[in-house]
């Protein structure tokens, strides 16, 4: 009997697994799929690195930081080059930098002038925060409409691939939320909580640090070190059918093999936590079927030897009120070193969401016909011939955190809960971003071992 089961080879269950095996417990990690990673892992096509998710993390993001000090792996993160502090948003036919200073913001065409004063106006609005709030209404009630449509949505779209009138401003964006909710303003209470944050930082002695890093080789190093780290604790090829109690602890099946565990830690989308559940909490299943998945497809991409296509930058986003499909795209050869060959540039383009799911399923030739047609147009260059690297497509990407998800994480919570030793992790509970995903794999270790050591799991060894 192992002291763990881990069901879920992303970072999530990967970060649980390891921390997990560091304090002296026995741990099993079994992942459907042939290699570890999830969505963070990077492979190489012709010479090309490609992400097959994400392709950085941020700087503030601490947890992800303390996992790469435990993996030794300080010296091989890797900042964002200088050219992508210069961000994009597309309007009215060309791409248009996002501000970064107040001189910037005052000649920015991206907004009007209207705009612009409705904007800075934002510290003397009311504080209107409601539990039940889309990302829409708080944005519009924060910004104003022509900034919630032309910055924000797109942001939204770029983050969760999501519909910002679905989405909670509660729980998609709970910080935000938090500010106005304590603070009255958005804008003041974010300097506020930088200011305390870096003084939290200097007085624990860690680095504060700003931007984007990812890792020399790609971001998915991390998950693959983990991996490595966690040697034959990982069985792959290995998708769980069901979780049952048994005496001690859990009996874990897959189409060919069964586990016992103390505990468990359930690490995968919601779709999968509730087939696996599904003997132990029926009731579940309807909580978790709430809980909506955009799909998306991403599309690697080279303009060709020579030919550099967009400006330089980080990448852009696209408002959806567009007869362009592309929900954005990521410069990401312009970002990290050694991600293109010498002489070539290389793009990671967005397609699907909750707007457009059925760009999902489009064919490779009708998604590199596509790829083509957008970027010739936001591009302004009629002779663009884009060379497909590589395509992923992911029916069900990235949770939406809808206005009732918090109660409804809570109600899942409740429930699982009446199963001691049993542990829920992953980016749908709390936020969508590596950071969040990570903190989750902690929170669910640190869970699970005070669990092992209280005196009822004590009798099971």
């Amino acid at each position: 009997m192992h002291d763990a089961i881990v069901i879920g080879g992303g970072i999530s269950g990967l970060t649980a697994a390891y921390n997990l095996r560091q304090q002296g417990y026995s741990v099993r990690l079994l992942e459907e799929n042939t290699v570890v990673g999830g969505n963070i892992r990077t492979e190489s096509v012709a010479d090309f690195r490609l992400e097959v998710g994400p392709h950085s993390f941020m700087g503030s993001s601490e947890h992800v930081w303390k996992l790469t000090e435990a993996l030794r792996m300080e010296e091989d993160a890797e900042p964002a080059q200088a050219a992508s502090r210069f961000r994009y948003i597309y309007r009215d036919g060309r791409l248009h930098p996002l501000p970064m200073g107040p001189l910037m913001f005052l000649r920015t065409p991206l907004l009007s002038l209207g705009a612009k004063l409705r904007l800075g106006l934002e510290p003397f609005v009311p504080n209107g925060a409601g539990e039940l709030d889309t990302a829409w209404e708080f944005f519009c009630r924060r910004f104003g409409r022509e900034a919630a449509t032309y910055i924000m949505s797109p942001f939204v779209s770029g983050v969760y691939a999501g519909d910002v009138r679905m989405l909670g401003a509660r729980a998609a964006f709970h910080k935000f939320w938090e500010f106005e909710k304590e603070g009255g303003s958005m804008i003041l209470g974010a300097v506020k909580y930088m200011r305390a944050k870096r003084k939290r930082l200097a007085a624990e002695g860690v680095p504060h640090r700003r931007g984007l890093f990812s890792f020399r080789g790609g971001l998915g190093r991390i998950t693959a070190r983990l991996g490595t780290e966690l040697g034959d604790a990982v069985q792959t090829g290995a998708p769980v059918e069901t979780i049952r109690p048994t005496t001690g602890g859990f009996l874990v099946r897959t189409p060919t093999d069964t586990f016992t565990g103390r505990s468990v830690v359930l690490a995968v989308p919601p779709a999968a936590a509730a087939q696996v559940l599904h003997a132990m909490f029926p009731g579940l299943s309807p909580e978790f079927a709430a809980i909506p998945m955009a799909p998306v497809a991403l599309v690697h991409w080279s303009p060709g030897p020579d030919r550099n296509g967009g400006p330089p930058g980080f990448g852009f986003l696209m408002p959806r009120h567009y007869d362009l499909r592309v929900l954005g795209t990521i410069f990401a050869s312009q970002l990290f070193s050694l991600r293109a060959p010498a002489g070539t540039a290389l793009y990671a383009s967005f397609y699907g969401g909750m707007h457009d799911p059925a760009a999902m399923d489009l064919s490779d030739e009708d998604l590199a016909a596509r790829v083509a047609s957008d970027h010739r147009h936001i591009f302004g260059d009629n002779e663009l011939e884009p060379q497909i690297i590589g395509i992923w497509r992911y029916p069900a990407a990235i949770p939406q955190l809808l206005p009732e998800h918090p109660e409804r994480i809570d109600t899942i919570q409740a429930q699982v809960r009446q199963r001691p030793g049993l542990f829920l992790a992953g980016n749908y509970l709390t936020g969508v971003g590596i950071e969040h995903a990570t903190e989750s794999g902690y929170r669910a270790a640190a869970d699970c071992q005070r669990f092992l050591k209280s005196p009822s799991a004590e009798g099971t060894r």
